[in-house]
C-alpha cells in the first residue's frame, strides 16, 4: 500500500510541475524607447514626374554647428575644397540671414549677433 501512495503522490508532483506557469518574455519596446528596432528607411531612393533622378549618396559628410562670435565664424576643415563647392546654412537660433562661402580648406559665416548656424557641404 506504502508504494501505491508514494506513486500516486511523485504523479501529482510531476503533474503539478507541469502546469506550473512559465516565465514570459518581456513585451518588445515600443517605438521611441531604448532597445526598439528603428522605423528609419535605409535605403536612398526618389522619383519625380519631371524627368529623371539622380541619386549620389558620401559616406564622408561635410557638416556641423558653429556658433558666431559678434557675427562672425570661420570653420577651417579639409572637406571645403574651394569656391565651387555648395554649401548650405541655416541660423538655428533665429529666423536671420546667413552669409557663408566656401573657400580652400574653410568656411566662412556672417550673421547676426552669436546665433547657432547649421552648415553642410552638398557638393
Amino acid at each position: 500500500m506504502r508504494p501505491v501512495i508514494v506513486a500516486l503522490g511523485l504523479s501529482a508532483l510531476i503533474a503539478g510541475a507541469a502546469c506550473a506557469p512559465r516565465p514570459h518574455p518581456a513585451p518588445p519596446p515600443h517605438p521611441g524607447e531604448p532597445g526598439a528596432a528603428s522605423n528609419e528607411p535605409r535605403g536612398i531612393w526618389a522619383n519625380s514626374i519631371f524627368g529623371a533622378v539622380n541619386v549620389r549618396a558620401t559616406i564622408d559628410l561635410c557638416a556641423g554647428r558653429v556658433r558666431l562670435a559678434q557675427g562672425a565664424a570661420t570653420v577651417n576643415d579639409t572637406c571645403f575644397t574651394g569656391d565651387t563647392n555648395v554649401v548650405l546654412c541655416t541660423d538655428a537660433s533665429s529666423a536671420n540671414a546667413v552669409q557663408c562661402s566656401a573657400g580652400n580648406g574653410k568656411l566662412a559665416l556672417a550673421g547676426t549677433g552669436s546665433d547657432l548656424i547649421n552648415y553642410a557641404r552638398v557638393r
